[in-house]
């Protein structure tokens, strides 16, 4: 029964997810957008561009969950931690786990950003990234990766950012050559206003074809933001909001595939 299991779960997760295990795209700020993230600057830029990160201007920790279709087995938990300092950069930690107690995978995570100018950023981090089963017959394993990212601020209403996951194409395993994916994010954000941005982003992996991405956010008051959004491969639609008390604030959110139904996901974060 557990070969059972993990015979279907493997070929589950293949299916859906395309390998966006291997790089969860968190926080539900983002997840509200159809992760269309890779201009934003907040704390989840840890991962989805690590450039942002050079923006942030107060320490700030943050948790996560999603629960992926609904199914227990596939969420993901994750936690971040970004420091600013006043010379040397932005300096953050995560740590995130996919699966449950049959199959897992773990991505921790060093990341450092720092401003090249006043409109230009690059961000870098260091992953050890581990696949666990239960049952020792198919044993564990690890392997370090790389993710690099560039934001550039081309006015003061258009952004644009490019990100890169595991350049180096790392192997996860010999059999059948099995690798990380390698996975390119490119995007831009515009603000319309001081109430409305808008985000395009186009995701592009050696196996699957290119997912276009747009997301939108709108400030209805001061401490209440709704958000939504779509993206094309697999076809979903997402919305959710946020709610900021000050340095506190909580988002929700949720995807929605026509096939697998809802994929809810909620974070928190604080700013020292």
């Amino acid at each position: 029964m557990k070969f059972l299991s993990i015979f279907l779960f493997a070929i589950f997760s293949s299916l859906l997810l395309s390998g966006q295990t291997h790089n969860p795209q968190l926080g539900a700020r983002a997840a509200a957008m159809s992760n269309a993230a890779v201009t934003n600057v907040d704390e989840w830029a840890i991962h989805h561009n690590q450039a942002a990160l050079a923006y942030l201007e107060k320490p700030t920790a943050a948790i996560s969950y999603q629960n992926r279709f609904l199914l227990n087995e596939l969420s993901t938990k994750a936690v971040a931690f970004a420091l600013p300092t006043e010379n040397a950069g932005t300096f953050g930690v995560s740590l995130s786990q996919f699966g449950y107690t049959q199959y897992n995978e773990t991505k921790a995570g060093i990341a450092y950003a720092r401003q090249l100018g006043k409109r230009i950023s690059a961000g870098v981090r260091l992953n050890y990234y581990h696949i666990g089963f239960q049952e020792s017959y198919y044993g564990n394993t690890g392997v370090l990766t790389a993710e690099i990212g560039m934001l550039a601020k081309v006015t003061d209403d258009l952004t644009i950012g490019a990100h890169l996951y595991n350049p180096s194409y790392a192997k996860i395993a010999d059999y059948n050559d099995e690798r990380i994916p390698v996975i390119l994010r490119i995007g831009g954000g515009y603000e319309f206003s001081e109430k409305l941005t808008a985000n395009v982003e186009v995701q592009k992996d050696l196996d699957n074809d290119a997912n276009v991405k747009i997301g939108a956010e709108y400030k209805v008051v001061e401490m209440l933001y709704l958000r939504g959004g779509l993206s094309t491969n697999h076809f979903e639609n997402s919305f959710g909001f946020g709610l900021n008390f000050g340095g506190f604030s909580i988002d929700l959110a949720s995807s929605y595939h026509y096939i697998l139904g809802y994929s809810p996901q909620a974070s928190m974060h604080y700013a020292f």
